[in-house]
């Protein structure tokens, strides 16, 4: 660890008469009289107070011994940073240059000091449960007002902008773009406590900017209406949403944010867009960098396995059987590429419970209909061909904007044993900061709930966010030039020349179907029967 302070310059004595002088020398001063008593008589220790003391610390030293060694100790923990090795300078509104890396350690001070998770979540386990189980309806309150896109393969998706009053805030001011996590929506209890800030005005202490959360295909009441769903490698939905909020607010910056799988679509989406990006800034919580790696541990750890894995399988299949029941023709059609799965998907969905595994969800149905043909190799042989092309750090060195990652080392899903460090490090936009506790998508550190059920509700978290967007909003520029459209046959197609390219789109457009639905976030608990805050 490096010194707090500089170690002084001390005169060097060579011989033993020279040293002897010097004590001499020492002793003999007034200003020595209180300094130097080698041969103070000390009073003998009081025996019975020192035992007393044992008797009382034994205990608590035990009680710590015992829970460090199940890894549940609560204890503050540093906050581990990695910076590009050769960081890109970005250019400022005030057409000022600065190093990126310097540029978030000059405002996000909340990175160059601590985490200390609560006391009764103190690992990663209970910070996730806590994340699924809690009660979040009273607090972080998020209303949206919803519009329906309808894509150019036929999917549709459901964007929600907040406030409810957006249309009259000023064109100019930031938009917060975000990408939930697997099953979420814009109800998440970790969507809404950025969200509540961001909307908050100025005058609050919040960033008085919008924010539109990206409802991917079958999520948060969306309708499915193609045979293809998402996933953590799809960008096309998100690329099409940014180019209609580009047209929908020309002069307002886009900022995004992803959480768990949401932060893979949003890393991928900066990395393919590369100096093309429409959005000028991105944050993205608990990524999941190597696929591969997190489903080996998800699969071969016997409680990761039984607990995590099963929970996010059963998620996936009762959002994907959701779709299914509600227009089975999509999937059984002749050209659908989950067709010859689907009898076997039916025999998962019958015998769901705690066997139920991730990957084999991912081997049947994900890796087939996760995607749009044509890009990568959908449908792809199995998950483990998926897994490895939509790994987020295959992407990395093509970032080009200022994008913030935080991950939690002991996150129970993402195995953060397995960063890809030489890739963030050789990376020139990308700062990575490791906090040794926060779960999955939790970072509490607030009292205890029964005491206060509020409060507990904090998560530390916001804190480096919103120092980063706030620096974000004051500095960075819109990018990626303008999104024009023309209408035709009741759609709206972007204009050749603006915007980017987007992989696996001949022609880039949508249709709205239908705007104006409210949505009340901490009031909806998503899709029936799925596990939140994953």
């Amino acid at each position: 660890m490096p010194f707090s302070h500089p170690p002084t310059e001390t005169e060097h004595i060579d011989s033993e008469s020279e040293i002897d002088e010097e004590i001499d020398h020492l002793l003999s001063s007034p200003s020595s009289a209180d300094q130097f008593k080698p041969f103070a008589k000390r009073s003998a220790p009081n025996i019975f107070l020192f035992k007393l003391q044992e008797l009382f610390t034994f205990p608590s030293q035990l009680f710590f011994a015992l829970t460090g060694l199940m890894g549940i100790a609560n204890y503050i923990r540093q906050i581990v940073q990695i910076v590009p090795s050769r960081p890109a300078s970005i250019l400022l509104r005030e057409k000022k240059e600065i190093r990126v890396d310097r540029w978030v350690r000059d405002n996000v001070e909340s990175l160059r000091g601590v985490f200390k998770p609560a006391w009764w979540a103190p690992n990663g386990h209970l910070q996730t449960f806590f994340t699924v189980l809690g009660d979040f309806t009273k607090v972080d309150k998020v209303h949206y007002v919803r519009t329906y896109l309808r894509l150019p393969d036929g999917g549709t998706i459901g964007i929600d902008v907040t406030p409810e009053n957006h249309q009259s805030l000023p064109e100019d001011i930031p938009t917060v773009v975000v990408c939930h996590g697997l099953t979420g929506g814009s109800h998440e209890s970790y969507v809404r406590n950025i969200l509540s800030w961001v909307v908050r005005p100025k005058v609050g202490g919040g960033l008085g900017a919008r924010a539109a959360v990206i409802n991917f295909r079958g999520c948060a009441g969306v309708p499915v209406t193609s045979a293809q769903m998402y996933s953590a490698g799809t960008t096309m939905d998100l690329a099409l949403s940014l180019h209609h909020l580009r047209h929908r607010y020309p002069s307002s910056p886009l900022f995004g944010i992803g959480f768990s799988l949401g932060a893979s679509v949003l890393s991928r989406y900066l990395g393919e867009a590369g100096d093309s990006s429409l959005l000028s800034a991105g944050v993205i919580l608990g990524c999941p960098w190597d696929l591969s790696l997190m489903s080996h541990k998800l699969d071969h750890d016997w409680f990761h396995s039984r607990v995590y894995s099963s929970a996010l399988g059963q998620n996936v299949l009762k959002l994907f059987f959701k779709a299914y029941d509600s227009n089975p023709t999509v999937f059984d059609a002749d050209d659908s590429p989950v067709k010859e799965f689907m009898e076997e998907l039916k025999v998962q969905r019958k015998d769901m419970g705690s066997h139920t595994r991730l990957r084999k969800v991912d081997d049947l149905m994900v890796c087939k209909i996760g995607g749009p043909r044509g890009i990568g190799a959908w449908p792809f042989g199995d998950a483990e061909e998926y897994y490895r092309w939509a790994s987020p750090k295959r992407l990395i060195g093509g970032v080009r904007v200022p994008l913030l990652a935080i991950n939690a080392f002991d996150d129970p899903v993402v195995d953060c044993t397995a960063l890809p460090l030489e890739e963030l490090k050789s990376s020139t936009h990308v700062i990575t900061a490791i906090t040794g506790s926060g779960g999955h998508l939790g970072w509490f550190d607030g009292p205890f709930p029964l005491w206060s059920p509020k409060k507990s509700k904090q998560r530390w978290v916001l804190k480096p966010v919103s120092e980063y967007l706030t620096a974000a909003a004051r500095d960075l520029d819109v990018v990626g030039g303008e999104v024009n459209i023309t209408e035709e046959e009741g759609g709206e197609w972007v204009k050749e020349g603006d915007g980017h390219d987007i992989p696996g789109l001949q022609r880039r457009g949508w249709r709205v179907l239908r705007e104006g639905e409210e949505i009340e976030g901490e009031g909806d608990e998503g899709e029936t029967g799925v596990i939140q805050g994953l």
